[in-house]
């Protein structure tokens, strides 16, 4: 009869003196779930790339900084909503900058997560 690993601590008994020692064995590695979220990073950084390029023409930076001056987080919300269909966007701001967050619009591939922070005042 063969049993499955044991994955568990193992006590071995040290010979110089009265302590033991324990010994972790561990799975072997797999980078399959690795190479999957590196791939989903890839088009987040894509997305992230976008809004920093949207960010980037002035009506629209303009538009974001005098809502969030006015502290009317819905504009805000929406304004940075527009900028992505294929990511999901969140956004804080305060006074000095702006903090993006962007995830994978679909719940089950939440492999990562992009954040950046932006900083618009002093």
């Amino acid at each position: 009869m063969s049993y499955p690993p044991y994955y568990g601590y193992y006590m071995i008994p040290n010979a110089y003196s009265n302590t033991h020692s324990w010994l972790r064995e561990y799975p072997q590695v797999k980078t399959d779930t690795l190479n999957q979220s590196i791939e989903g990073y890839y088009k987040l950084m894509e997305e992230g790339y976008r809004i920093l390029s949207k960010l980037s023409e002035h009506s629209f930076a303009v538009q974001v900084m005098t809502a969030a001056q006015a502290g009317n987080k819905q504009e805000v919300d929406r304004l940075m909503k527009s900028i992505s269909t294929t990511a999901t966007i969140q956004s804080e701001y305060s006074p000095s900058g702006i903090g993006i967050t962007v995830d994978p619009k679909v719940q089950h591939d939440a492999c990562c997560k992009l954040a950046m922070f932006l900083k618009w005042g002093k």
